[in-house]
């Protein structure tokens, strides 16, 4: 049993496999789907906000070292206070945001606490600057204004400062003090406007209202806070101021720099990550491929083994079973299909056997066990073919049991057949030869045939046939002719020599006039008849 199987166990370890490799190729790719979700995720829900964040405190420090240059440049107290409200809106929005990137956070609030201080020292410096520009431009404004009063109204006290030719270049270069933007410039300039006070002050035409002019318009200049000290504290103080909003500058930018250096780790990370994730997912495919070449190979293989292994047997062993042959019994192989081949061949044993039996008892005498009616024609068409084919004589014996009827109605029906029992059996013992043939050709006649037997020798047979029967000695009281059962013989001879047109129904014709004549002439006799 374990041998006859060994097909089913193949197909059963072929299926697994396949199925085996389909699972593997499902989980690999499942772990594989998982680990990109995760790769995805994290990307999803920190890489890309975390990235976007970086971006917007990027974009909200390039704001703020803009507005720093912007309050740096200020000219006015109102520009100021919109910048430095900008500037503190800018501080709060970085100070509120959630930027996580590893202790980034800590650093950047740090810096950011920097800035805030940095914004505020810049602030009250642009805002002194712009108080002491103001200071000095009102001065100007007042000194400028004084001198027009003194010139266009021509005061006789002053004609002697008027008349000078000094006067007007001083005014000129008064009027450059707040045009200096460079310390050693300022400083040149003032010993020029000392020259120029100088020889104002040797001229000998200037009375005392003018000298005192002079005085006065020195000390407003060139005195202790005067508009030339003045202008170099607008100067000291605008360095400062620029020199603050520079530094607020640089660190803003640190801290965008930071901030990019960070976001650029995290971008190479993200890189990393996705390119190690993509490297697995390429080796899964490319696993999943071979897996899946191997599971085609495996299918492509159970196919070719079905088809030559199974398919192509049975095939033949269809064919071998439509044609009935004897082949089938010994089909190859020692599967399920030669197994089925042995109980097929077992099958057409059983149905020959049976249709054997079936064929002998069709052409049978259930009674007497000698071939009936039905075999004796069948017989006779052989003989009758044979006889003409080699020109044989061919001889025709039908035999009549005498008053079997009265033995009937004497005797009882039980007693009649086993009368007819003992006839075939007497009937069997005469007729020896291979060739020769008898049977019951209907309830107390039985026929013989005897194939190339000529006139002579159908005597010779036809007298030992009616002589065995009589000499059965079954008693046989109320027959006419004998104490005992005897027989009545019909013999038909016939020679296909010169014709060959002699029928079974013409023979048996012949026969049976034959028989008639014996019966009629006193019976248990035998008559014949001899066709040409």
């Amino acid at each position: 049993m374990q041998h006859k199987k060994k097909t089913l166990y193949l197909f059963i370890i072929a299926q697994c496999s396949v199925m085996g490799f389909f699972l593997l190729i499902l989980v690999l790719s499942l772990l594989r789907l998982n680990d990109v979700r995760k790769v995805l995720g994290d990307i999803t829900s920190s890489s890309i906000p975390t990235l976007s964040q970086a971006t917007e405190i990027t974009r909200e420090v390039q704001h703020l070292i803009s507005l720093t240059a912007r309050l740096t440049s200020s000219e006015s107290q109102s520009t100021r206070r919109i910048v430095k409200t900008q500037l503190d809106e800018t501080i709060e929005r970085l100070d509120s945001s959630n930027l996580k990137l590893e202790q980034g956070d800590k650093y950047l609030a740090t810096q950011l606490n920097v800035l805030t201080l940095e914004i505020e020292e810049l602030n009250a410096l642009v805002r002194q600057r712009i108080d002491v520009e103001k200071e000095v431009r009102v001065e100007r404004e007042v000194l400028f204004t004084y001198l027009n009063n003194i010139f266009e109204d021509n005061k006789s006290q002053y004609v002697g400062i008027q008349s000078s030719q000094t006067l007007v270049p001083l005014i000129l270069q008064i009027a450059q003090i707040n045009q200096q933007f460079q310390l050693h410039e300022l400083r040149k300039l003032e010993d020029s406007i000392e020259e120029s006070i100088a020889s104002l002050r040797e001229a000998t035409s200037l009375d005392k209202r003018s000298s005192e002019l002079v005085r006065a318009l020195e000390e407003g200049v060139l005195g202790k806070w005067g508009m030339i000290d003045k202008q170099a504290n607008v100067m000291r103080i605008r360095g400062r101021s620029r020199g603050r909003g520079s530094f607020v500058e640089h660190l803003a930018e640190e801290v965008a720099s930071n901030i990019e250096f960070r976001a650029s780790s995290i971008t190479k990370d993200t890189s990393s990550y996705a390119l190690s994730a993509n490297q697995a997912v390429s080796k899964q495919v490319t696993l999943s491929l071979a897996l899946s070449l191997i599971v085609m190979i495996i299918c492509c293989a159970i196919i070719f083994y079905i088809y030559k292994r199974i398919i192509l047997r049975l095939i033949a062993l269809t064919n071998l079973v439509e044609k009935n042959s004897d082949e089938v019994a010994s089909f190859e192989g020692s599967d399920e299909i030669s197994r089925l081949a042995k109980t097929f061949a077992l099958y057409f044993e059983r149905v020959k056997s049976q249709e054997a039996e079936l064929i002998r008892l069709s052409l049978s005498d259930p009674l007497t066990n000698i071939p009936n009616r039905r075999a004796f024609e069948m017989e006779m068409e052989k003989v009758i073919a044979m006889s003409k084919r080699y020109e044989w004589p061919l001889t025709v014996i039908i035999l009549d049991v005498d008053s079997f009827k009265l033995y009937n109605d004497n005797y009882g029906h039980p007693k009649g057949d086993e009368c007819l029992k003992a006839v075939a059996i007497g009937l069997n013992e005469v007729i020896t030869r291979n060739t020769d043939f008898c049977a019951r050709y209907g309830g107390e006649e039985f026929v013989a045939i005897l194939p190339n037997i000529d006139e002579k020798g159908a005597k010779v047979k036809a007298e030992e046939i009616r002589d065995a029967i009589e000499s059965l000695g079954i008693e046989h009281s109320k027959s006419t002719v004998s104490p005992v059962i005897t027989a009545s013989l019909g013999v038909a001879t016939v020679n296909f020599v010169n014709h060959h047109n002699w029928t079974l129904t013409s023979i048996l014709n012949t026969a049976d006039r034959a028989l008639y004549d014996a019966k009629t002439g006193g019976r248990n006799r035998c008559v014949f008849s001899s066709l040409p």
